[in-house]
């Protein structure tokens, strides 16, 4: 970017960025209140929350989550959410991982090895030893590149590469309200057998491409609107050399989009033999103040303004 560009950027862009951002939370001093309510958040999630559990190393469910210093709080307590439901012998089943989205400090993770010793910690420098021993870039140019610039290809990359056997993922913005029921049972009934698996819904279908453009380069069609915030899938089903191919098509003929990522990932999850999608009603992406307010539903997760209760609310009410 030219000196010109950076300093349009600064100076307009990012302040009317900004604006938007406030408006759409309802003011200043709502956008404020959430701020504040976010770091008493991460405070308690750091300081004072416990996790009572038995989930383990050797847990056959494996549960990975992508996380750094702006996100530990909310991974944190979606870790706590999930495990709150489950007796102590289901929770036996699980392992957790964190894998570092690369901002997860020395700190954080001294802090994480105290509080939480049952949740393995998957550093920065591990993983991108994975990804050049399994992704060269003289291979897989473009999904290094997203990898570097966009942070969402982490999610689709780190937890799978190198590794075999089904894989759950959690965006850390979630949290359960209830006994997962149907996950729950998916995994005990259909989660073993590789060409099985498991997605939530969007609300509305957030893939950042057109219809039109899709299907010029993946005439199959996307069927369902899937939000990549929860899925399950066996990790050897993550075709790379597909992946590293539509990257290159979507990114050649119609440019990178901030929603390539899910899209992706929503292919690969079509392709499976058997596609569990959970209900949408008790899996709710972007819940409704009276949803919040309520707590109706198995998992929420917290996108867009749906924030705002999520930080002001929804965390308390986990503590109840």
């Amino acid at each position: 970017m030219s000196v010109f560009g950076k300093l349009l950027y600064k100076f307009y862009f990012q302040p009317k960025s900004k604006q938007v951002l406030i408006k759409k939370f309802g003011g200043k001093a709502n956008y404020l209140s959430m701020l504040t309510a976010e770091q008493e958040m991460k405070f308690y999630a750091l300081n004072e929350l416990t996790i009572e559990s038995n989930f383990n190393s050797n847990g056959k469910f494996k549960i990975n989550f992508l996380t750094g210093d702006n996100l530990i709080h909310q991974t944190l307590f979606c870790t706590y959410s999930f495990f709150k439901f489950l007796t102590w012998e289901q929770s036996s089943d699980f392992s957790v991982y964190y894998y570092s989205d690369g901002t997860l400090s020395s700190e954080t993770i001294d802090i994480l090895n105290v509080k939480f010793p049952q949740i393995n910690i998957v550093g920065i420098d591990e993983t991108m030893l994975v990804i050049r021993k399994n992704l060269p870039n003289e291979s897989f140019p473009y999904l290094n590149k997203k990898i570097d610039t966009l942070p969402l290809f982490k999610k689709l990359a780190f937890t799978h590469v190198g590794n075999t056997g089904l894989s759950t993922f959690f965006d850390s913005d979630m949290l359960f309200l209830k006994k997962p029921v149907a996950f729950l049972r998916w995994l005990q009934e259909e989660g073993g057998i590789s060409s099985n698996a498991f997605c939530i819904q969007d609300v509305v279908r957030s893939y950042s491409y057109t219809n039109s453009e899709i299907l010029k380069l993946y005439p199959k069609q996307v069927e369902h609107n899937i939000n990549s915030g929860m899925y399950s899938i066996h990790s050897e089903n993550m075709n790379f050399e597909f992946i590293e191919k539509l990257i290159r098509e979507f990114h050649n003929n119609f440019g990178s989009r901030y929603y390539m990522e899910q899209l992706i990932t929503a292919i690969i999850l079509e392709k499976a033999k058997k596609l569990f999608i959970a209900p949408q009603l008790e899996y709710i992406v972007l819940p409704n103040d009276e949803q919040i307010q309520n707590q109706k539903g198995t998992l929420h997760h917290y996108v867009n303004e749906s924030k705002r209760l999520y930080f002001q609310e929804s965390w308390k009410k986990q503590m109840c």
